[in-house]
C-alpha cells in the first residue's frame, strides 16, 4: 500500500476542480504507483455515490469554461470526448450559450480593419473552425458583423 490513500488523494484533486471519472482514475493511477485496481474502483464508486464525482457536473463546468474562453461547440465536444465523457452526460442547449455572439467576439478580436477582404475572411474562418465553430455559426456571425458596420 502506498503512503497516500486513494480516497484522500482523490479528495485533494477534486477540491481543486471538477474531474471526469476517466481523468481522476488516470491521475490516481499515475500518482499512486502501487494502487490496487479493486481499491481504485471502490474509491471511484464511493465518490460517485456521495456525489463528489460526476461526469455531468464536469461536463457542465467544462462547457461553461471553454465557451467563456471563446471555444465553439465542436471543440468542447471533442474535449469532453477526450475525457471519456459520454454525450448523454451533457446538453449544450441547457446552457443557453449564444455561440454566434462568442464567434462574433472572436472575429472582432482578429479584425484589423472594418473592411474584410476575402483572404482575411478565409483566415479568420479557418481560425474559428479550429476553435470549434461550424460553418453556419461562422457565416451568420460574419453576416451580422457586416450588417452592424454598414448601419
Amino acid at each position: 500500500m502506498s503512503d497516500t490513500n486513494p480516497w484522500n488523494k482523490a479528495l485533494d484533486l477534486l477540491s481543486r476542480r471538477e474531474h471526469s471519472v476517466y481523468e481522476l482514475k488516470q491521475k490516481l493511477e499515475n500518482r499512486l504507483k502501487d494502487l490496487d485496481k479493486a481499491e481504485l474502483e471502490k474509491t471511484i464508486q464511493k465518490l460517485k455515490d456521495q456525489n463528489l464525482l460526476s461526469d455531468a457536473r464536469f461536463a457542465a463546468a467544462a462547457i461553461k469554461q471553454k465557451s467563456s474562453q471563446g471555444y465553439g461547440p465542436k471543440y468542447i465536444e471533442m474535449y469532453l470526448n477526450s475525457k471519456n465523457v459520454s454525450s448523454s452526460e451533457y446538453d449544450f442547449e441547457s446552457h443557453n450559450i449564444n455561440w454566434q455572439k462568442i464567434c462574433e467576439y472572436q472575429i472582432s478580436k482578429k479584425l484589423r480593419s472594418t473592411e474584410i477582404d476575402f483572404k482575411e475572411r478565409e483566415k479568420i474562418s479557418r481560425f474559428l473552425s479550429n476553435r470549434g465553430f461550424n460553418y453556419e455559426i461562422i457565416k451568420s456571425a460574419f453576416t451580422n458583423l457586416s450588417n452592424d458596420t454598414s448601419e
